[in-house]
């Protein structure tokens, strides 16, 4: 097995908006890429950990919805059959590259709870030594938590701090925080960076999730409140874009850097 290098260890985080199309149906095209940059980052001696949305979305598509069902027992339903082609979906494509996805559901209770949060981190930790890319959903299926209160952007905080990693990556279909929501106001501006020390959230207008997810930039600046101490950097990243980590750790900088300093 692969020592852990806790500098070159990175989660990242991908959105519903990226894993499914407008339709309902997975975004092959999308998870194809990914699994490519995955494999790009894996040749620079990256070890991988994957938080992913995507499992109630895909549920939609296979029972024929266009619309969300609220009740918690349709909502586990659709995530129960869904995360199977989802996880697919990324095997597939990771396999083109000699690459093995391992499946890793969690409750967000499993942080508060000492010896679950240490067989997490070990399992998870065990999978990146062998090699495998970890990707770690919400247990939507059986944890009423998840549905009614969860999200994988805060997941991915919990995730990046139980695994000491020092960079997480939250990709979305926006190129990062705006000072106003992109989708109503034409004369939107990036924020380029943010220190959680001083910046006034309040100037910021957020923008509601999308049809298929159930955060949006508030639960991914909660995110990094999670996880920043120190040295530790988040991203929020447009994962539309070619290579978008791999560029931005050659020193390509976009998105939105949140910090502590």
């Amino acid at each position: 097995m692969k020592k852990i290098n806790k500098s070159k260890l990175i989660v990242i985080k991908i959105g519903s908006s990226l894993t499914t199309l407008k339709s309902g149906l997975p975004n092959l095209k999308f998870i194809k890429l990914v699994c490519e940059q995955i494999h790009k980052l894996k040749n620079r001696g990256f070890q991988i950990v994957i938080v992913s949305s995507g499992a109630i979305s895909q549920g939609m598509k296979i029972w024929n919805l266009t619309s969300k069902p609220k009740s918690v027992d349709h909502l586990q339903a659709l995530s129960a059959s869904g995360q199977i082609g989802l996880i697919n979906s990324y095997q597939k494509e990771l396999k083109r590259f000699n690459l093995i996805a391992a499946q890793v559901l969690l409750s967000h209770s499993d942080f508060n709870v000492k010896k679950r949060s240490e067989n997490a981190h070990k399992s998870i930790i065990n999978l990146v030594k062998l090699g495998a890319i970890p990707i770690i959903n919400e247990n939507d299926s059986i944890s009423t938590e998840e549905i009614l209160n969860g999200d994988n952007d805060r997941l991915s905080g919990k995730v990046a701090s139980l695994l000491g990693s020092r960079k997480l990556f939250i990709l979305t279909d926006q190129d990062g925080i705006f000072d106003k929501n992109p989708a109503q106001n034409f004369d939107a501006k990036i924020i380029n960076k943010i220190n959680l020390n001083n910046f006034d959230f309040n100037s910021i207008s957020f923008g509601d999730s999308g049809i298929f997810g159930r955060g949006g930039m508030n639960t991914k600046v909660k995110a990094a409140k999670d996880f920043l101490t120190g040295k530790k950097e988040v991203w929020i990243l447009n994962g539309k874009k070619e290579d978008v980590i791999v560029k931005l750790l050659q020193n390509q900088e976009s998105g939105t850097k949140i910090y502590l300093a």
